[in-house]
């Protein structure tokens, strides 16, 4: 009996699950982590693959301008690693980072 090891079981999963439209964003993020290593992999998000360009929201502008100068460097690593032919990445700020509190946390003042 020929047994299999559970990270290609779960890869697997995962694959059928996000379906061949999605095929290539998840192919990236399996190897994301350890491409970038986890201080900064923990700063981005992988958006969305389109058109041979895959689209990243960065934290900050510390970490965008670190990753915008090896981004040559980063799409040789993608091509290896996961396989997919990535013509350009594009770096944007996240909206959604910060010191800013969720809105649940805010509260509507009464009067004013």
């Amino acid at each position: 009996m020929k047994f299999n090891k559970a990270g290609n079981a779960i890869k697997s999963l995962v694959y059928r699950i996000a379906g061949s439209q999605y095929q290539e964003i998840v192919a990236i993020a399996f190897c994301w982590n350890k491409i970038l290593g986890k201080l900064l992999s923990e700063r981005t998000k992988l958006i969305k693959v389109e058109n041979k360009i895959l689209f990243v929201a960065v934290s900050n502008n510390v970490w965008m301008q670190e990753l915008i100068l090896t981004k040559t460097e980063l799409l040789q690593k993608l091509r290896r690693m996961s396989g997919i032919e990535l013509e350009n990445i594009v770096f944007f700020l996240d909206d959604d980072s910060g010191d800013r509190k969720p809105n649940y946390l805010k509260r509507k003042r009464k009067n004013g």
